[in-house]
């Protein structure tokens, strides 16, 4: 089953996808990682794909 919404801790790759219009459906801070947020994303094929794109940086 395909995910509804992708989610992104990254302001940098936020931007990016704001940038670029990919549809931010919400802001919410994470219960993971306590103080900090997580960008929601409708999530769609162009995004997996532009997803693909970014290269993880190591913690």
């Amino acid at each position: 089953m395909e995910e509804k919404y992708k989610c992104v801790l990254s302001v940098r790759v936020a931007r990016e996808l704001i940038a670029k219009n990919y549809e931010l459906v919400d802001i919410e801070p994470s219960y993971r990682y306590k103080g900090k947020l997580v960008f929601v994303f409708k999530n769609t094929p162009e995004l997996d794909a532009e997803f693909a794109k970014f290269e993880r940086k190591d913690r």
